[in-house]
Parts: structure tokens; sequence; C-alpha cells
């Protein structure tokens, strides 16, 4: 379990891998069309909405925190804040900006294909800061939204549409700190008798 800076660490470990791999590929002369010097911005959802629009490079936006639908979440008993936990699903959306559109396609099709061959976020690219367990991982799976979907998130944003993909991080659960892990009960016995206690001898 994370603490709560979890979710933007995903969002800037994602940046992370994206970054490593360009750099790999672009030494080994393989990314074809898309700028050696690409530049992968980790943008918020008010800066999409309210800065200058971007003429050049990528972006990375979270546009959505989901309660996940796989691990069951562990509710706080007692005092003890530490004893619950949430997971959750991230959501994020990758636009590519260039105007050229060649490096747009580009630029679109090998973040794709790359979060596709690389769909898992390990101790390697989370944080080394104590706040990840050594075991936790993070699966990158494609978001299944259809047009109509993408299209009203950015006219929610009051921005004209841009060559984009949408994917989501899953499960990172978070909380206050870190709690033991206890064996699931997988089978109970009961039983009961009619007995009468007067009737039982010692």
């Amino acid at each position: 379990m994370a603490g709560l800076a979890a979710v933007n660490q995903v969002g800037e470990s994602i940046v992370k891998l994206l970054d490593a791999r360009r750099e790999l590929l672009s030494a080994d002369g393989l990314l074809g069309p898309v700028p050696k010097a690409l530049k992968i911005n980790h943008l918020s959802l008010g800066d999409l909405a309210t800065k200058t629009e971007p003429t050049s490079d990528c972006s990375l936006t979270c546009y959505r925190v989901k309660m996940s639908d796989h691990p069951a979440q562990r509710l706080r008993t007692g005092d003890a804040p530490s004893s619950t936990s949430l997971a959750v699903d991230l959501h994020y959306l990758v636009t590519a900006w260039p105007s050229k559109v060649a490096d747009e396609q580009a630029i679109i099709s090998w973040v794709m294909l790359e979060l596709l061959a690389n769909p898992l976020l390990d101790r390697s690219l989370l944080p080394n800061d104590g706040s990840w367990g050594s075991d936790e991982t993070v699966q990158i799976v494609p978001d299944t939204m259809s047009d109509d979907e993408l299209f009203r998130i950015w006219g929610a944003l009051q921005r004209r549409y841009r060559m984009s993909a949408t994917f989501k991080a899953r499960v990172v659960r978070i909380g206050y700190g870190q709690t033991p892990d206890y064996p699931a009960v997988v089978a109970s016995r009961f039983g009961f008798a009619n007995v009468d206690p007067m009737a039982e001898t010692v």
C-alpha cells in the first residue's frame, strides 16, 4: 500500500518509462518520425484547460481517479486510520500537440506501442521513497472509451479536439500507512445441536 502521493507518482513513473524508451530507441535510430527531442509533459486538468495550448511535444493527464473493482477495499476498524485503504484506477489522456501531421500521428502511435509493450510499472520505475511496498506493481491497460466520450472530454476542457488516446493504470492501493496482510477466510464450519445443559453429565 502506498501513500496519498502515489496517484501523482504513477503519472511521473509513466513519463519516466516513456523518456527512457525514447532515449534508447533514439540511440538505436528506431524512432522514425517521432522527434528525438520529444518532451512528455505531465499536465494537470487545470493546466490542460487554462494554459496556452502547446504547439509541440506530448502531454499526459490524469482525468479521472476511480474506485477499482478488483481488490476489496479495507475499511477502518477501531481508531487506527492505517487500517483503512482504498484501491483506485487512474484514467489518463495522452495528447500529441505538433502541427505537423507525421509528428502528431507518430507520437500517438509510439506511445500506444510502448505502453502495450511495457504494461507494468514495478520498483524499477516507481519511486524508491519507502511509500511503496517491495512487491507492488501497477498495470497499464487500454481504456475502452468511445469516440463520443473522448469528444466530451475535449468539450468539457473547452479545447479543440487533438489527436489523443486513453488508457488506465490499475490497481493503485492507497492509505495512511503499511498494514499487515492476513490470509483470506476461504471456508467456515458451523454446527448446532439441541442439548439440555441440565442433562449433561460431567
